[in-house]
């Protein structure tokens, strides 16, 4: 896990507020399956995503 790679993988905002609500209550499954729903991603690279928005890493915006 390297939350730092999430800097290169855009996500749309309203996913990005969903799983950080998700992983802060405690549902990492349900976080990540937002994002990969949302974007397509791998579970890597979800996984990566979702706890850089835990940890305040940011991640960029999809228009």
């Amino acid at each position: 896990m390297d939350p730092r790679r999430a800097r290169a993988l855009p996500v749309p905002a309203e996913a990005q507020a969903d799983a950080r609500m998700f992983m802060l209550g405690g549902d990492t499954f349900r976080a990540l399956k937002v994002i990969v729903d949302a974007t397509g991603y791998d579970l890597r690279q979800a996984r990566d995503i979702v706890y850089a928005l835990v940890y305040d890493i940011e991640v960029p915006r999809e228009s």
